[in-house]
């Protein structure tokens, strides 16, 4: 018997100690188990959690045919739906993860763990692009049909019980519910904005959401099921339709941010190094999708709550100026004490222009404060801009050259 100490582990990280599997699975009988678990009482739920899962990943032999596929993932559904009735969330993609780390084969027993293909949570959006080559938004209906929005700033509204969508308040597009056939559940629309672009819908109960340039929304024509869940990649303002038996689930690439009925803003472009939410009104949950067992941080008004993807930190901090997140779909951008790449960033997608510039020039800059009116011409903020930020520049086409630091 192992002499380690497991007190203060965390499941995830029980799962991804080799010594602690291999006692999990070295151990037999009653008295063995007894003794263990009194050795580390203060982690005795985490261990009993942690052994449960490692036993799904048991297989006898080294080869997995489809039956044994099959009742693999069926083990897993039913372990997550007993997590789910406990709060906690469950997550397959990071079943990957632990899957990995019990990839070893052992000579006592010849157990073989498994290692797992990636299943993402995250929905799989259409291979159209949203980069700066598409002139306008696009509207993908669920049967496959495309629809080119045409306006700068259009709007999309689900018409309730019709199986239609009208487009900028006079076109009226049909959209019968089409069905995915490998898992017999309905298809998603998809809205898709690019650079220099902006849009708003109304989902099917009534729900309103504001997308920016360069993001895209994928949604059911209606809600079924116990949640209302739509896929995000990039910034948009919801104001959520109150429904305490159906929440709403903003699911983006690493959290999920889960409502009932409030006004906040979500920012998760896929280029970016973290995900965002500021909070207006109301409450949500905000949920890291990467661990196993990640409890929800409750986020109240006024709150901004920010996941780094490179560290996996959650930070929650309170924000005064919670507006100034929201001021873009008015077409204003406030930015206090943020760095001029950040700020750069954002232009490049309002505008739908490439900036280039030595790292040099602006790795010395300090953050920057101001408020730039996004209705006015690319001239008139680059002259703001570049004032605020210290720096002389050339605009060619769609292109800013950064040349030279004034100070």
């Amino acid at each position: 018997m192992t002499g380690k100490k497991y007190s203060g582990y965390s499941v995830d990280e029980l799962l991804h100690d080799h010594e602690f599997v291999l006692i999990v699975l070295g151990m037999t009988s009653k008295e063995e188990w007894d003794e263990f678990l009194q050795s580390n009482h203060e982690s005795k739920d985490n261990i009993l959690k942690a052994k449960k899962i490692i036993r799904l990943f048991i297989v006898q032999d080294g080869k997995l045919d489809d039956a044994k596929k099959s009742q693999l993932w069926e083990n897993i559904s039913r372990y997550n739906i007993e997590v789910s009735g406990n709060n906690k969330l469950f997550r397959i993609r990071a079943l990957v993860k632990i899957a990995a780390s019990l990839l070893i084969i052992l000579s006592i027993g010849g157990l073989l763990y498994l290692n797992l293909k990636p299943l993402k949570n995250q929905y799989q959006f259409s291979e159209i692009s949203n980069d700066s080559k598409s002139k306008n938004p696009l509207l993908v209906l669920s049967n496959g049909k495309k629809v080119d929005l045409q306006k700068t700033e259009s709007k999309i509204t689900v018409l309730k019980g019709q199986n239609a969508i009208q487009i900028n308040n006079d076109t009226v597009v049909e959209n019968r519910i089409a069905i995915d056939k490998n898992t017999n559940r309905a298809k998603l629309n998809e809205v898709i904005i690019p650079f220099g672009k902006k849009s708003n819908l109304v989902l099917g109960d009534g729900t309103k959401v504001w997308l920016n340039a360069g993001s895209r929304l994928a949604f059911p024509s209606k809600f079924d099921g116990n949640k209302r869940e739509v896929y995000l990649d990039g910034e948009a303002y919801f104001e959520v339709v109150k429904n305490v038996k159906q929440p709403f689930v903003v699911s983006t690439n690493s959290v999920n941010v889960e409502v009932l009925g409030t006004k906040f803003n979500v920012s998760a472009y896929h280029s970016d190094d973290f995900c965002e939410t500021v909070l207006l009104e109301g409450s949500v949950n905000f949920c890291d999708k990467d661990k196993l067992f990640s409890d929800k941080v409750l986020v109240s008004p006024n709150q901004r709550i920010t996941y780094s993807k490179t560290s996996k930190e959650i930070v929650l901090k309170s924000e005064p100026d919670a507006a100034m997140y929201v001021a873009w779909v008015e077409g204003w951008y406030p930015f206090k004490n943020e760095s001029i790449e950040q700020v750069i960033r954002k232009i490049e997608r309002f505008y739908n222009v490439k900036f280039e510039y030595d790292q040099k020039i602006i790795s010395g800059s300090l953050p920057v404060s101001g408020k730039l009116d996004l209705k006015n011409s690319m001239d008139e903020v680059m002259v703001i801009l570049s004032k605020v930020a210290k720096f002389n520049y050339v605009i060619s086409g769609n292109s800013v050259l950064i040349v030279n630091d004034t100070k």
